[in-house]
């Protein structure tokens, strides 16, 4: 996976086949995940990030509150995030990490 999404809020699943991303349910135990819903990112081409941009905002726009933690392995899909995201909303949190290994 290239990165985990996390959520106080229940996450979509979504399958973005033109540009090669998949968010699906997470199935692995990751110490780092502190929210109780999380979905795993599979990318094959990190150049469409917007999707998962658009993705967290979309979360955000359909509830008043969350609290969002995206955990991620690469660092320059990291740093890049880290610029294009906003981090403060009123009433959403949003924390992004690089991913840490046990």
């Amino acid at each position: 996976m290239d990165l985990f999404i996390a959520s106080n809020r229940q996450l979509p699943i979504r399958y973005y086949v033109n540009e090669a991303i998949w968010i699906r349910r997470g199935c692995i135990n990751l110490h780092q995940l502190t929210l109780p819903f999380f979905v795993e990112v599979e990318m094959k081409d990190p150049l469409h990030l917007l999707k998962i941009t658009e993705y967290v905002q979309e979360v955000q726009k359909q509830y008043s509150y969350t609290e969002i933690q995206i955990i991620i392995k690469d660092k320059n899909i990291l740093m890049h995030l880290q610029k294009i995201l906003p981090h403060t909303k009123a009433n959403h949190i949003l924390t992004i990490e690089p991913l840490i290994h046990p």
